[in-house]
């Protein structure tokens, strides 16, 4: 199939890579022309511990690719969805008849829609030829060929399928399942209890107090999809926990990494510029905070990274109060 796979920072381009050696014509697609040229020219490292571009992979700017393209990977960062989807049809792409992938995770702020829900705003009609991808898997050890687990969610399971049969090899397994609204709200909440992690290293707190976030993150996690009409049985999956665990456990995380900054003492933009990449945490904790107010459910952990991101709260204070809530049945 040919593919073209819009973000070229370390997930995009380790897809489009995968892409590639599965036997497929994928074009990696970069916003930045200066960017673009040079991955393409030189078929450089994307990122620090990553791999070298295959000869056969296209990094390009223009936008000819989509024309003939069978099928479109987003891979950008989940601020930047709505501008490119209206990038693409200002400049008059069209999706309709595509297969419509997305690698991004995220909730918009303000609108707290997720990838799919920007995608098919801006591309009305499309819904069911959406699909997005899931999981435990981090670019650095993908791109060694290291054993991933992955799942394809979409409204339709044909969808899900096509999907999976991109990606599926000896070494990236694809499950695929129809609850796209748990898969995209547990990829973009598990971020925030990653800063939450990451936090607590900071602070030099132990693994009973990391635990202690995980599980009980995945409870508030399970609030917010069931209350937004996904399954439970999402959350205890690939999607969910999986990707809570890498996520908060992972030397590779940037949200762990963002969250251990600040639990050091720096700020939050202090914390974003030593980091150099884009840590989606920061963001979803706002659309996090907001959906827990919208739908009037109690997500302690939530509340308290959101009021130490922005609100300025000592994490030392954040953590006094998640110790002394009140007692109550688990």
């Amino acid at each position: 199939m040919k593919i073209t796979v819009l973000g070229a920072g370390s997930w995009g381009a380790t897809l489009a890579a995968l892409l590639v050696e599965n036997g497929h014509d994928a074009i990696l697609w970069e916003f930045d022309k200066k960017r673009a040229d040079d991955l393409q020219s030189r078929k450089i490292k994307p990122f620090k511990g990553g791999f070298d571009l295959p000869e056969k992979l296209t990094v390009t700017n223009g936008l000819d690719s989509f024309k003939n393209s069978e099928g479109v990977l987003f891979v950008v960062p989940s601020q930047f969805m709505r501008s490119t989807c209206r990038f693409l049809k200002d400049n008059g792409i069209s999706l309709d008849g595509k297969l419509i992938m997305s690698a991004t995770k995220g909730i918009e702020n303000g609108t707290l829609l997720r990838m799919s829900e920007i995608i098919e705003e801006i591309f009305p009609g499309n819904y069911n030829n959406i699909a997005v991808l899931s999981g435990p898997s981090h670019a650095e050890e993908v791109c060694q060929r290291m054993p991933t687990v992955v799942t394809s969610a979409s409204q339709s399971l044909e969808t899900a399928e096509r999907c999976r049969q991109l990606f599926m090899n000896e070494y990236f397994r694809v499950y695929n399942q129809s609850d796209i609204i748990g898969v995209e709200t547990g990829a973009a909440l598990k971020n925030v209890f990653a800063i939450a992690s990451g936090i607590v290293d900071g602070l030099k707190y132990g693994d009973n107090t990391k635990a202690a976030i995980v599980s009980r993150g995945l409870k508030e996690l399970e609030k917010v999809v069931v209350a937004s009409g996904g399954k439970e049985d999402t959350v205890y999956g690939l999607s969910g926990v999986g990707d809570l665990m890498v996520t908060c456990f992972s030397k590779h995380s940037r949200n762990r990494a963002l969250g251990q900054a600040v639990g050091e003492g720096k700020s939050v933009e202090e914390a974003e510029k030593s980091l150099g990449m884009v840590a989606e945490g920061v963001k979803n904790a706002v659309s996090a905070y907001e959906i827990g107010k919208k739908l009037n459910i109690e997500l302690p952990i939530i509340n308290e990274v959101y009021a130490v991101l922005f609100k300025g709260k000592n994490p030392l204070e954040a953590v006094n109060i998640l110790m002394t809530r009140e007692s109550k049945h688990e």
